[in-house]
């Protein structure tokens, strides 16, 4: 029995290092999240449609609302309708009518904005503890243009210090570099097969000139997994992009792929873990001092 003790004691004292650091890791992500952070916009892009930039958008998203509580707003700049569908839980907010609000749209076009904290809660899509800038998909409302998102970012910012926009696949539509060019952090996402890391290179490369500071000092790169096979181990970089770019692979997880908003508590904990760590890695820099 003594054998056994020691044997116990033995192995104890060996994992301790371990849990110690893993505990220490776990505390330092939620002080990073559940920090004040300043204002600030996270730019979520990448490479055509189904490569999970919605998802991922909609995962920060609501990493970021559990921490910071109602100061987090998702803007969907796309126009499928992706960042809704991830997130609205309540589908009678509409994009369209808080911009005419805001002075940007119809006839209300041109004049001073009218809106209150209390208005816009109540026009804005509901997300899981978060709010929305979407209107539902099919509904033919346009999303936000690249000549009306300065405005809209920086009007908003009063009541949501904290922006997630989902942007269009890297394409050719003015809005991307619209957003970028005011984005303060940025997260690449690319799906994680044998052409994820291409991508990820070739579009850190295409967004590098857009960005007010090197992708290397603001940039995540997410890899996300479609499948139960990733193809791509968790630590491997993309070659052609300058700087050290963290990079993180978003494991498979059925709850993902289900149809509607998602929601936190159907994550198998690897995608929790993820999302935290991601978002943490995110907001990094965007702590107030």
């Amino acid at each position: 029995m003594t054998q056994y003790r020691q044997i116990g004691r033995t192995m104890v004292r060996a994992l301790d290092p371990r849990i110690t650091a893993q505990v220490r890791a776990e505390r330092e992500r939620r002080d990073i999240l559940s920090a004040r952070l300043r204002p600030g916009v996270i730019a979520v892009v990448g490479p055509g449609s189904g490569t999970g930039r919605s998802t991922v958008a909609a995962l920060v998203t609501s990493a970021l609302a559990r921490h910071q509580g109602a100061g987090v707003l998702a803007v969907d700049a796309g126009h499928g309708g992706g960042l809704h569908a991830r997130l609205a839980i309540r589908s009678d907010g509409s994009a369209e009518v808080v911009l005419a609000g805001l002075g940007l749209r119809g006839d209300t076009a041109g004049r001073r904005p009218a809106v209150g904290h209390r208005w816009l809660r109540e026009h804005l899509a509901l997300a899981e503890r978060a709010m929305l800038l979407a209107g539902p998909p099919g509904d033919g409302e346009r999303p936000v243009t690249a000549a009306e998102y300065g405005t809209v970012s920086a009007a908003l910012s009063r009541w949501f210090p904290v922006r997630v926009v989902d942007t269009p696949p890297l394409t050719s539509d003015p809005v991307v570099p619209a957003v970028l060019a005011q984005a303060d952090r940025v997260v690449l996402v690319a799906s994680n097969d044998e052409r994820g890391p291409r991508w990820l290179a070739e579009c850190g490369s295409w967004i590098a000139p857009l960005l007010r500071k090197p992708f290397a000092q603001v940039g995540v790169q997410v890899l996300v997994s479609r499948d139960a096979q990733s193809v791509v181990p968790a630590a491997r970089r993309s070659a052609g992009v300058p700087g050290d770019v963290p990079t993180f692979v978003l494991p498979f997880d059925p709850a993902l792929r289900a149809a509607g908003a998602l929601k936190w508590a159907d994550f198998a904990n690897g995608t929790r873990e993820m999302t935290l760590d991601i978002t943490a890695q995110t907001v990094r820099d965007l702590r107030l001092r």
